[in-house]
């Protein structure tokens, strides 16, 4: 994929299951770092739209110790350059909580979401298009397409790693 991508493409089953079995395990674990997060998009984002991240990269350089766990995902991606990536867990709440639109940033790049676990929190489009969390499904589309996360109420966990590219 090199570009920018002007239109939503949907990956399932991105990465192999052996891969993304690890992965999982390991991200989903009571031992991986997580980071509280006090509003997914902005200090005026509506109450209870907290959550957990954990920066895998930024800032031009590598982040976290787990970097490696991403590799086959960077790798089937094959950006030209990462300008961040990172995992946002969302705890679960009783009815689908839906952050404000936005977009990742002010400057035109691409972005992925990959989804760790299946629920029924989706990501949601301006234009009312949806894309479900089902795990080991990407979906890419450009940066500028404001875009929200709408939380689970099925699952403990709403597990999304957020990639922003060239």
């Amino acid at each position: 994929m090199v570009g920018i991508c002007r239109v939503m493409k949907i990956f399932k089953n991105y990465i192999d299951s052996e891969t993304f079995n690890t992965m999982k395990d390991v991200m989903l674990s009571e031992d991986f770092i997580w980071f509280f997060r006090s509003s997914q998009v902005s200090w005026e984002d509506k109450d209870y739209s907290e959550y957990f991240s954990h920066t895998f990269y930024v800032d031009e350089k590598i982040n976290s110790d787990s970097y490696k766990l991403m590799l086959p995902v960077i790798d089937k991606l094959k950006p030209k350059a990462l300008i961040q990536m990172r995992a946002n867990l969302v705890v679960q709440k009783h009815d689908h909580f839906k952050s404000e639109f936005h977009t990742d940033f002010d400057f035109k790049c691409n972005t992925a979401i990959f989804y760790l676990n299946t629920n029924n929190g989706y990501t949601e489009f301006e234009n009312g298009e949806i894309v479900k969390c089902e795990e080991n499904t990407l979906v890419t589309f450009d940066s500028q397409i404001k875009h929200r996360a709408v939380s689970q109420t099925d699952t403990k966990q709403r597990v999304v790693v957020n990639i922003n590219y060239f």
